[in-house]
């Protein structure tokens, strides 16, 4: 199996593995007096699902770099609890980060895949990432969407949440389907979903060894507007109306761009009252489904096999600095 194809398989995987994962999940809601006592900090994929845990909770939960941590904590000594996210559980900067929260007096909590990690092992307690996967090194798909669940059940209540994994998952195929990227990308966020304008950007670097930009919508209008060159392609992965103002703006003066839009579909998300955080984490799925799979097809048709990432030139010097 090549890693372009593992990587296809794993996002199909998620269809069944993020409904249990999400099951597995009820239970683990913080009040909102608990998550103004938390921090959350990750590395790569890691640090945009800490990012989406941070905006789900209203800011309540904070964010933090891992690199940034050391010199953070003195000033949020009030926050007790740090959840570190990643996969592995034996990135250096997990394990750091682990290291001075418990210099610090902090309890820290392993958001993992690994059971048997130096970051599980260490960790004062462990919420475990149970899912279907390959076995073969590939780019992040399914261990992303595990991890950004896993740290939106700390802001939203998985209990009251209902959603329709498989109805999104096919909806992001439909609209994937046609999308073209360019050899250059920007990827706009807005205030929810900028964490995966970055992890999006991500993916397009791994896979396709393409460029791209992750921005937020606002920062756009102000800064990276100006480096735009005919031939380049803006996502907004937005429906507020300034997004709209942006691709009809830019439309008109020859950038190619697409407003990306999520629409809330009643016979695939069930009990959509329920809330903003029932909505917003339907929201989040299918902006990863869809970028995941934007991805994935345009590999496809560039007639890849393997994923950019593994045979780039700087991957040692990579895992040297992370491992």
């Amino acid at each position: 199996m090549s890693t372009l194809d593992a990587y296809e398989q794993e996002i199909s995987y998620q269809v069944e593995s993020i409904p249990m994962l999400m099951q597995g999940m009820k239970g683990r809601w913080l009040s909102n007096e608990e998550q103004l006592h938390a921090l959350i900090t990750g590395s790569g994929d890691s640090f945009a699902a800490a990012m989406l845990a941070e905006r789900l909770s209203g800011f309540r939960i904070l964010c933090i770099d891992p690199f940034e941590l050391s010199s953070m904590l003195d000033k949020y000594h009030y926050r007790r609890m740090l959840y570190i996210v990643s996969v592995s559980g034996s990135t250096r900067a997990a394990l750091d980060a682990m290291d001075r929260a418990h210099r610090h007096g902090i309890k820290v909590v392993a958001i993992t895949a690994n059971a048997e990690s130096k970051l599980a092992r260490g960790a004062d307690s462990t919420i475990l990432l149970r899912f279907k996967r390959t076995g073969l090194l590939t780019a992040g798909s399914i261990g992303f969407t595990a991890s950004l669940v896993a740290s939106a059940s700390l802001a939203v209540k998985m209990d009251d949440v209902s959603i329709d994994v498989k109805g999104l998952f096919l909806k992001a195929s439909d609209d994937a389907r046609d999308i073209m990227l360019a050899e250059h990308n920007y990827i706009v966020g807005d205030v929810l979903t900028y964490p995966l304008a970055m992890y999006g950007s991500a993916k397009v670097y791994e896979v396709l060894g393409a460029r791209a930009s992750y921005c937020r919508l606002e920062q756009f209008c102000h800064m990276e507007v100006f480096s735009l060159k005919e031939g380049d392609k803006v996502l907004i992965l937005s429906s507020e109306d300034k997004a709209k103002m942006l691709v009809d703006g830019l439309r008109s003066n020859g950038i190619n761009s697409i407003q990306l839009e999520y629409s809330k579909c009643e016979d695939r998300t069930s009990n959509s009252s329920i809330g903003n955080g029932n909505e917003d984490l339907s929201k989040i799925l299918y902006y990863t489904f869809l970028l995941q799979l934007i991805v994935l097809n345009n590999a496809k048709r560039l007639g890849l096999k393997e994923c950019a990432f593994i045979g780039h030139r700087l991957l040692g010097l990579s895992s040297s600095l992370i491992y």
